[in-house]
């Protein structure tokens, strides 16, 4: 808030009173000149102004000390000079000769003061007392729903989220408008009590009033998971990604393993490749294999292949990427590339037990290269584990030949 808006504020207030709390004519215009001193910038001699009328000696219960205080209070607020801003306030607040319909924003001040000064136990109990006395008034209280939120962020850092449920829930159910902090307060709340079914409703009414901002896709989606609602989930993050609003590599990642968990390979594979086209995502390890997973899974095992062959490239000594190559050539009846791709794995000196030497004789015998598979299903009956298998292959090749 501004200078002049804030002080200005305060002087309208001193006009809806009661007969028995009247501003005095003559503090009325000195605050009017502090007014008119601080739109002009001149802040010394507002302050000089200020600091002459509240040195000046009043009676206790003194309503014109207890306006200018305040008046003192807030200036030096919002100079950031918190300490003396703290002392002024609470002068005012001591006076107890403010209506209620002028101390909320100044109860609301103090109690964030305290706060910010590592006091939070002196907030809290200003705030319990002013909210007893508000809560007594025959009338309504202007702003007792600010005194409400507030109340309950200093319950939530406590991690009393029981208690702090109650006031957030009234400072809502009193405010006329959509305050987007509260409803942040709430649905935090509402996560740490593990009232999952409450904060999906809060990150509704979040994602509603505020449809632009990404973390309420995140948090909503987030919240559909841990209720198992995962379409749902899955549907949230989906908008969020049409909307452009994904940019973090990992947002992208996790949306393609979303795809990929829900049965849906072939939107994982088009998510990661047009993220690594645009540059949203490098085209690491881990995403060629997020990818080429995803190809695999989407029975498109060429297009896997040539994801693994381009990783190789950059990553020519990876083992994992080796074996998944030879792995993915197999299942997609690429012969040749099986072939190539356990000559990598020689090269590399990856063990085999006789998994490899088998495969290798398989793809060679679908070239029509018996001589060669010969040799590979012979080694491979040397293993332990495939002996079996390179000795029924070795007989085959030997029926074979009539």
């Amino acid at each position: 808030m501004k200078y002049k808006t804030l002080i200005a504020s305060l002087l309208i207030f001193t006009v809806h009173v009661s007969s028995e709390d009247v501003l005095d004519e003559t503090v009325y215009w000195e605050l009017t000149r502090v007014d008119t001193k601080i739109e002009e910038k001149k802040f010394d001699e507002a302050e000089k102004i200020l600091n002459r009328w509240y040195k000046k000696n009043w009676r206790s219960r003194s309503y014109n000390k207890a306006v200018i205080a305040r008046t003192f209070g807030f200036f030096l607020y919002q100079q950031e000079r918190y300490d003396e801003a703290l002392e002024k306030l609470q002068v005012s607040y001591d006076e107890k000769a403010l209506p209620l319909a002028e101390s909320t924003t100044l109860v609301q001040a103090l109690a964030q003061l305290y706060t910010t000064q590592k006091q939070p136990l002196k907030a809290k109990e200003l705030l319990l007392n002013f909210i007893e006395i508000a809560e007594a008034s025959a009338k309504p209280v202007p702003g007792l729903h600010n005194i409400y939120a507030l109340t309950a962020l200093i319950y939530s850092t406590e991690e009393n989220f029981v208690v702090a449920y109650s006031y957030i829930n009234k400072a809502i159910s009193l405010s006329s408008s959509f305050r987007e902090d509260w409803y942040q307060l709430k649905f935090a709340i509402e996560y740490n009590k593990k009232d999952f079914i409450a904060a999906e409703g809060s990150a509704k009414t979040l994602l509603l009033n505020k449809p632009n901002k990404k973390i309420y896709y995140i948090q909503l989606s987030a919240i559909y998971n841990v209720l198992e609602k995962y379409d749902l989930s899955l549907a949230t993050m989906e908008v969020s990604y049409m909307k452009g609003m994904l940019e973090k590599p990992e947002e992208f990642t996790n949306l393609a393993s979303f795809y990929l968990y829900r049965k849906n390979p072939a939107m994982s594979a088009r998510v990661l490749e047009t993220a690594i086209t645009n540059e949203s995502i490098i085209f690491s390890k881990a995403n060629a294999k997020l990818l080429a997973d995803s190809w695999l899974y989407a029975k498109e095992r060429t297009r896997s292949l040539e994801v693994l062959t381009n990783s190789l490239i950059e990553n020519p000594d990876d083992h994992k990427l080796a074996k998944q190559y030879v792995d993915i050539a197999f299942s997609a009846f690429q012969w040749n590339e099986v072939i190539i791709g356990i000559d990598r794995i020689e090269k590399l000196q990856i063990k085999d037990d006789g998994k490899y030497q088998l495969m290798q004789g398989i793809a060679h015998f679908e070239l029509k290269q018996n001589a060669e598979a010969r040799g590979s299903f012979i080694k491979a009956s040397k293993s332990l584990k495939y002996k079996d298998s390179g000795l029924a292959w070795l007989e085959y090749l030997e029926a074979l030949k009539g």
